[in-house]
């Protein structure tokens, strides 16, 4: 076996440039596939994480007939305790579940501020700020200014919701919202916090004022729109929902609350579960192009050593012998190719985890409640090169058997003449 390695060796340096072009269309198919998966990974991640953060938490408690017309942020149907006793009790036995780490209230809301030219539309969240910093870690994103304080009538607003506006922090500002009771009403608060985010929910369109103050302006007392529960991590989330939604069974409330997990009822969110696994499909399939470079190659080299291989099964060569000289000198091709690939690929996906990519123009227009960051961080992981390294080492040595049997096959009498 040593032998035939060695054979191998040497036959790929007698056609150095026909080598280094499948080497070289190989490592270019692992750079794709370490990129790629490295840059799909960074947005899945950031995605599911922004998602998780501002929209769905873990597992979201909401009222049923709210969940079927939340596009509208109707504040008549709410989340009020199991039996009408107010949110605060309902959080308090969310909490003694086992796997429940955080139960967070929000009340979202649609306002609108008057400008000189136009009406602008925003949104507002009732939040508790102690809660909020937890577990988003919000008041990093605050770049001017601080978060809001319970009590007290102020708000945080999105850089480009103040620049459309036309105000800054220090700043009053007067918006108009209808309240549970459907009537048309003005509160004036001021600008605490400036928040500075990629995310054109946060940056363009949110502003977080203070549960209490959210609650009292909105004529919602002890109420919320919906509960966030925080489990150790978001992939366990699956095992602690049948827990959480016994407790709603006990209560008699299994109708009239919606228990939902994360991953579950989100329309994107489901299509991008299904696209990791056409994702995997898709590495397979660019690097099965580059693997068309190698086989013509090594059917080209079958080609011209017809006499050679006739002569090696003359003298005794098994046919068996032969394949695996072939499938040696693909397998060759292929570990090196893989291997400059993955270091390249490595170098460039480190890169990008630092410094990003800026999808901002492209992004422009995309609605905010989806959940895009406009920039995009790859991740750098040694699972993914190695995933990679081995994905195309497999790959291109199943590609190197067809030449590899073309050369097998051949009878010794008829490739000598």
């Amino acid at each position: 076996m040593k032998y035939l390695w060695n054979l191998a060796k040497k036959n790929l340096l007698r056609s150095k440039t026909r080598t280094m072009v499948s080497i070289i269309a190989i490592a270019i198919a692992i750079l794709s596939v370490v990129f790629l998966r490295g840059m799909i990974s960074g947005v899945l991640a950031s995605t599911f994480e922004n998602h998780i953060y501002y929209k769905a938490g873990h597992i979201r408690v909401i009222d049923e007939e709210y969940g079927r017309k939340e596009h509208l942020l109707s504040l008549n149907y709410t989340v009020n305790g199991f039996t009408g006793e107010g949110y605060k009790g309902m959080a308090d036995s969310l909490k003694q579940v086992e796997g429940v780490e955080q139960v967070l209230p929000r009340i979202k809301f649609g306002a609108m501020v008057s400008t000189e030219e136009k009406l602008i539309s925003m949104m507002g969240w009732g939040v508790d700020p102690t809660e909020e910093i937890k577990f988003t870690g919000i008041d990093r994103k605050i770049t001017e200014g601080r978060m809001v304080v319970p009590g007290e009538r102020e708000i945080v607003m999105g850089a480009g919701l103040m620049k459309k506006i036309d105000k800054k922090v220090g700043d009053k500002v007067t918006f108009l919202y209808n309240t549970a009771f459907d009537s048309f009403q003005a509160s004036t608060f001021q600008i605490v916090g400036r928040m500075e985010s990629s995310l054109d929910l946060l940056n363009n369109t949110l502003f977080l004022l203070p549960l209490d103050q959210a609650q009292s302006i909105l004529n919602m007392p002890d109420e919320v729109t919906e509960l966030l529960i925080v489990t150790p991590h978001y992939n366990r989330a699956g095992s602690v929902l049948p827990r959480v939604e016994e407790l709603f069974i006990n209560h008699g409330q299994s109708g009239k609350y919606k228990v939902q997990p994360w991953n579950k009822g989100y329309e994107l969110i489901e299509v991008f579960s299904v696209g990791v696994i056409i994702y995997n499909f898709i590495y397979i399939f660019i690097i099965i192009l580059a693997c068309f470079v190698l086989i013509n190659t090594l059917i080209m080299i079958v080609n011209e050593r017809t006499r050679e291989i006739g002569m090696m099964g003359a003298l005794g060569m098994k046919a068996g012998e032969i394949l695996s000289l072939f499938a040696m000198e693909g397998v060759l091709m292929g570990v090196w190719g893989s291997a400059i690939g993955v270091i390249i690929g490595g170098i460039l996906t480190k890169i990008f985890s630092v410094v990003g990519m800026d999808f901002g123009a492209a992004m422009e227009g995309i609605a905010a409640e989806l959940m895009f960051e406009s920039i995009f961080y790859t991740v750098f992981s040694l699972e993914n090169l190695i995933f990679a390294f081995i994905l195309g080492v497999v790959v291109v040595t199943a590609a190197c058997m067809l030449p590899a049997r073309m050369a097998a096959r051949m009878e010794p009498n008829e490739a000598l003449r």
